[in-house]
């Protein structure tokens, strides 16, 4: 034996007493006299000592190499006769000893009860006390830095710190507190507090036996006092200012009539989506309202993680793997090819990621003349590493072409890729020319070499598009697919008719026909100057009873999902060609000459198959 040994348990929100080994593990650096707790089960230990802080690794009986804190306290001890409830490996003592010290100092700032660091100099917030994964887990992200990178910025002025610190800023807190309210070093960087609140009263309330939760909201807009947006937003940070105007935000208002739909909610209810698509069950302030107006758009925390530092910028999910794990692909694959033995009125629905990984996408006409097992460009492989992100969340900096002064950092949180700019090259609602978009983010992914070279990219492939899909149908501008329009499918619409076959181009039937795949595709890959595709209805089409079949005469949709055909070139064009020569052969029409090879130089691994 090497000295005595004081133990508590925090388990369940209760102290219990426990028997310890004496010796510390070999080559841990514990002192002779140390201190033992363990939080939430008996798996999980924090070991503290006069020492400063350090995470060793300890072979225990019970849970063999578990990773454990040490963190430096102040011994007081009370010996008590006991018999063991468990033992660790070393040798055993028959004594058993607790503490009876606070777990957190008071308050600097004793109004608004915020209780900041309980040791400053090695950063071990309060909350870490007994939440040590959190505690962890926080130091690896950027707010365990705020107010030192704030500093070091060479910017730091007096308004800055509220952000980059624990004050009210961010909280349910409105008047001026922590920081704000008292210069302590206590309150430095952004801490658990920061969203939670005040910790005070629920430190106060685990010693009582009623444990009060300081839950933190995830509700964002422009102009609310507490959540993200209330420090991430101003010119220099505008997330939350760009993301509500964003389709996913409050631009957007799936949210509002689809968040109660169990099969669209995943992806259109910010908190379902959280759930559904990311597993996650952490409580929060609005997690149990089921009122229909508090139904949320695709808030911050849906897709930021505000306590795992993992992925890049605390995302719930990679950002570069092109798989269907990414970030953005988790909601954008919901239906990429037709279901065999339902209807096709739908279309392809929220299909860009399916497309831009080549996964499951498309329907794949008979005799098709391309390997289908890796048709994909650059921008769907580990090439671009940020994948989704390059494009669509492109960061850049704006200042005044005549004086230099700073203008705004675009945070990229609109979404948009290729955004329209004005004539000070901030962001603009649009609609613009491509002279007015902004290529830059295709010039710095690696993707391009140049900003022209981008937009001539960009261009040629969506010519390519509008071309293929009009082979197939040219509308005269009424969204109305007529025998007397131009293309191939009105052709055989005029058949049909003829022949009293009109479900063979009847989307709200279950069989699908080779006519009604090609629009599958000509949807797929529709560019915004052939929005028609994506609502139109068939003149002629009949009206079924059949299950599955619930009305002729009806509109047919999709989604938008090409990106201008950006988002997998090759295998749209492959689709349309294949789409076009098996329609020619299924029903005996023909097309005008048009450019029926490649356009598009496909990656050099893809191949044509020999029939």
């Amino acid at each position: 034996m090497t000295g005595a040994v004081e133990v508590a348990a925090a388990i369940a929100g209760t102290q219990r007493r426990i028997r310890p080994a004496l010796r510390p593990p070999r080559g841990s650096g514990l002192p002779a006299k140390y201190h033992l707790f363990v939080k939430d089960s008996l798996t999980h230990f924090s070991f503290q000592s006069e020492g400063s802080a350090k995470h060793v690794q300890l072979g225990l009986n019970h849970n063999q190499g578990a990773s454990v804190l040490i963190r430096p306290i102040s011994v007081r001890t009370t010996i008590l006769a006991a018999g063991a409830m468990f033992a660790f490996s070393g040798c055993i003592d028959e004594k058993i000893v607790f503490r009876d010290r606070e777990l957190f100092n008071p308050p600097p700032d004793s109004v608004s009860g915020f209780l900041g660091y309980f040791n400053v100099s090695d950063r071990v917030t309060t909350c870490g006390n007994c939440h040590s994964e959190k505690q962890a887990a926080w130091e690896q992200t950027h707010h365990a830095d705020a107010t030192l990178s704030l500093e070091e910025s060479g910017e730091a002025q007096e308004f800055c710190y509220g952000c980059h610190t624990v004050s009210e800023k961010g909280n349910a807190v409105t008047v001026v507190a922590g920081y704000n309210a008292v210069k302590d070093s206590a309150y430095h960087d952004v801490q658990c507090e920061s969203c939670h609140g005040p910790g005070y009263l629920h430190v106060q309330s685990v010693l009582a036996g009623s444990v009060v939760r300081p839950l933190a909201s995830i509700a964002v807009d422009t102009g609310l006092t507490n959540g993200c947006g209330e420090c991430h937003a101003g010119e220099h940070q505008p997330f939350v200012e760009q993301w509500a105007e964003s389709k996913h935000g409050y631009g957007g208002h799936a949210y509002a009539a689809e968040g109660g739909n169990a099969s669209c909610y995943r992806c259109h209810e910010g908190r379902k989506a959280i759930q559904y698509n990311f597993g996650n069950t952490n409580d929060f302030r609005e997690k149990a309202d089921t009122a229909v107006a508090a139904r949320m758009p695709i808030v911050c925390a849906t897709c930021h993680d505000p306590h795992d530092p993992q992925n890049e910028g605390q995302l719930r999910a990679p950002l570069g793997e092109p798989s269907l794990n990414q970030l953005c692909v988790r909601c954008h694959s919901r239906t990429g090819a037709p279901t065999p033995g339902a209807a096709t009125r739908r279309g392809p629905h929220s299909a860009q990621g399916r497309l831009v990984i080549d996964e499951a996408v498309g329907w794949i006409p008979p005799g098709f003349a391309f390997d289908t097992n890796d048709v994909v460009g650059s921008h769907g492989t580990t090439a671009n590493k940020r994948l989704c992100a390059s494009c669509h969340v492109y960061m850049y900096q704006v200042t005044d072409a005549s004086t230099g002064n700073f203008l705004l950092n675009s945070v990229g949180h609109t979404f948009e890729a290729i955004q329209c700019l004005d004539a000070q090259g901030l962001p603009a609602a649009g609609p613009c020319t491509d002279a007015q978009r902004n290529f830059k983010g295709c010039a710095i992914s690696g993707c391009h070499l140049t900003e022209t070279a981008a937009r001539t990219a960009f261009q040629t492939v969506r010519t390519r598009m509008n071309y293929l899909t009009d082979v197939l149908w040219a509308d005269d501008g009424d969204a109305v697919m007529e025998s007397t329009d131009g293309g191939l499918l009105p052709k055989v619409l005029a058949n049909a008719i003829a022949a009293g076959n009109r479900n063979e181009m009847n989307l709200y039937d279950t069989k699908l026909t080779t006519a009604e795949g090609a629009i599958w595709n000509a949807q797929l890959a529709s560019t915004h100057q052939r929005e028609f595709w994506l609502n139109f209805v068939i003149s002629g089409q009949n009206t079924c009873t059949t299950a599955g079949c619930t009305t002729g005469g009806g509109a047919n949709t999709g989604h938008y999902s090409s990106g201008e055909g950006v988002h997998n070139p090759f295998l749209l064009e492959a689709l349309l060609l294949g789409s076009i020569e098996a329609v020619k052969a299924q029903y005996a029409v023909s097309a005008p000459p048009f450019e029926s090879t490649p356009q598009l130089i496909m990656p050099p691994r893809v191949r044509r198959i020999q029939q």
